[in-house]
């Protein structure tokens, strides 16, 4: 593959980033288990205390249960994160505007230029590549590249860029 993809990141899509960097990370794994177990906690107590001889009564508190931990933990997680890095984590980073970056998709590697100088990126170097929402996220020993899915034509012009990729990695392995 040898492609060029000229990305200037958008508010939406940095916080999107931010978010599952924040999601993920091992400071809230502790508030992540506590949303999940609270609510069947709390369930399960009061089933126990209102020793209610119906069984629709069981039922409903194992449903809603099921229900909490498959669905609702999941949205109420995403919202709490979301809401966490909108009011005191972008604050703090004061970005005024984002700087359209180009990087080149060589059949070696991903070059790139920022303030610091250009970056050569070998494919062996990259980590992972994790679809996000509306962004691809590539970590590598040196950072991260971030790439929104808007500046894809369409679907197969992702698929192909996917294909690509995945070619010239397992090349450079």
């Amino acid at each position: 593959m040898d492609r060029t993809l000229r990305v200037k990141l958008e508010k939406e899509e940095y916080l999107e980033y931010l978010s599952h960097q924040l999601m993920h990370s091992k400071k809230m794994r502790g508030s992540r288990w506590f949303l999940l177990t609270s609510v069947p906690a709390v369930l399960v107590t009061g089933m126990l205390l209102l020793k209610s001889g119906s069984i629709l009564f069981y039922t409903s508190v194992i449903a809603l249960t099921a229900f909490w931990i498959l669905y609702g933990a999941g949205t109420v997680w995403k919202n709490y994160v979301r809401r966490k890095t909108e009011r005191y984590y972008w604050p703090k980073l004061n970005i005024q505007e984002f700087k359209e970056i180009r990087y080149h998709f060589a059949p070696q590697g991903i070059e790139y230029r920022e303030d610091s100088g250009k970056i050569e990126v070998p494919y062996s170097e990259i980590q992972t590549l994790v679809p996000v929402e509306k962004i691809f996220v590539l970590y590598h020993k040196k950072g991260v590249i971030l790439l929104p899915y808007r500046i894809f034509k369409d679907e197969e012009d992702m698929k192909g860029f996917l294909k690509g990729y995945e070619q010239n990695r397992r090349g450079a392995e």
